[in-house]
């Protein structure tokens, strides 16, 4: 859909991400209740917008989608603070991962709750999640050597999909 750097708002256009299990506006809506949120008007528009991303993507570009067209002047628009709370609160409820692009700006991409980690395509941004986690026996091995007590990690991995390396995107490491 878009890609990390692209900043228009338009989240119709690219490459299909894989989703094992879509998520649904009705799924959303039953996991804020079971947290003891509502899906109020402005976050069911939030959350349509954002379900239609199949790449990560930037609060600010979810502000820009949600702009109303001159068409529907009359429609209210939902304020930047807004967006930026309703993605905090799916993120909290483990419906939105927030991750660092590449670039080191913040993204957030939708998936089934879940522990997950990401792939993501340094040229389309195109982000597959995969469940397996290579991190926990580090984590069981800081904990004993430094008495922490670790409570999350994440883990991104940067590379080219095979689109982008099949239309010569150069590598670099």
């Amino acid at each position: 859909m878009l890609h990390p750097t692209d900043h228009s708002h338009n989240p119709s256009h690219g490459h299909d991400r894989p989703s094992p299990t879509p998520l649904t506006r009705h799924a959303v809506e039953e996991i804020l209740s079971q947290h003891g949120y509502r899906l109020t008007g402005p976050r069911a528009a939030i959350v349509e917008t954002m379900l239609q991303y199949d790449r990560p993507f930037t609060a600010e570009q979810l502000v820009a989608a949600l702009r109303p067209s001159d068409a529907a002047a009359e429609t209210r628009q939902i304020g930047r603070a807004t967006v930026y709370r309703t993605l905090e609160i799916l993120a909290s409820v483990d419906v939105l991962t927030r991750l660092i692009q590449a670039d080191g700006h913040p993204a957030y991409i939708w998936d089934t709750p879940g522990h997950r980690h990401h792939l993501v395509c340094t040229g389309c941004g195109t982000a597959v999640s995969f469940t397996s986690c290579p991190v926990s026996e580090i984590v069981s091995s800081l904990t004993r050597e430094t008495d922490f007590v670790i409570q999350d990690h994440m883990l991104e991995v940067f590379g080219l999909c095979p689109r982008c390396q099949a239309s010569g995107q150069p590598t670099t490491l």
